[in-house]
């Protein structure tokens, strides 16, 4: 989930910013955008780009009750 877009798939480039907050882009494009969630808080920060890596690594394939994907929130 992104701030400014909601759900994004596909090939993505991921990296923090300079207060930790997670950005993701489409590979090939300049517009990074906010990782954030579905409940509106304010966007979770982390300490390293691994850190980010790992949590959406942990995530990937993820499905809920009713067999839907469920998206990497931060």
């Amino acid at each position: 989930m992104t701030e400014e877009e909601g759900t994004v798939s596909g090939d993505l480039d991921v990296t923090l910013d300079d207060s930790g907050k997670g950005l993701v882009r489409y590979r090939g494009t300049d517009t990074w955008l906010t990782i954030g969630n579905l409940d509106g808080e304010r966007p979770r920060t982390w300490a390293t780009i691994n850190d980010l890596v790992a949590a959406i690594e942990t995530e990937i394939g993820s499905r809920d009750a009713t067999g839907n994907i469920v998206p990497f929130e931060a």
